[in-house]
């Protein structure tokens, strides 16, 4: 919503991308830069913050679609931020639960 209470819809990507930033702020430190459509393998696995080991890992385990362009592996930005958004809530979740099991067992710090 605007000042002068005017609601305005910001196309799909755009959200995203905004929601993206918004989470980063909670983490830390943000950076805004473009990004190509496809990603090396060195790129996404930093953009996830894993080895690029682990990156192979989703691939193999079908949490990551990936392009061969030679003997290299390609991927979409938009997947790899998708995944970024999955884990993090996965993490979100599992440091809820924990606080949860906190909180039954009184365990006090």
């Amino acid at each position: 919503m605007l000042d002068d209470g005017e609601h305005i819809t910001l196309p799909a990507g755009l959200t995203a991308a905004i929601r993206f930033v918004l989470d980063g702020l909670t983490q830390g430190d943000v950076s805004i830069r473009s990004m190509p459509d496809e990603l090396t393998s060195t790129t996404a696995a930093d953009l996830l913050g894993v080895s690029r080991p682990t990156l192979m890992k989703f691939v193999r385990e079908g949490q990551l679609h990936s392009r061969k362009v030679g003997t290299h592996h390609r991927f979409a930005h938009h997947e790899v931020l998708e995944l970024l958004r999955r884990r993090r809530e996965m993490q979100r979740s599992a440091l809820d639960e924990l606080r949860r099991i906190d909180d039954e067992l009184g365990i006090d710090d």
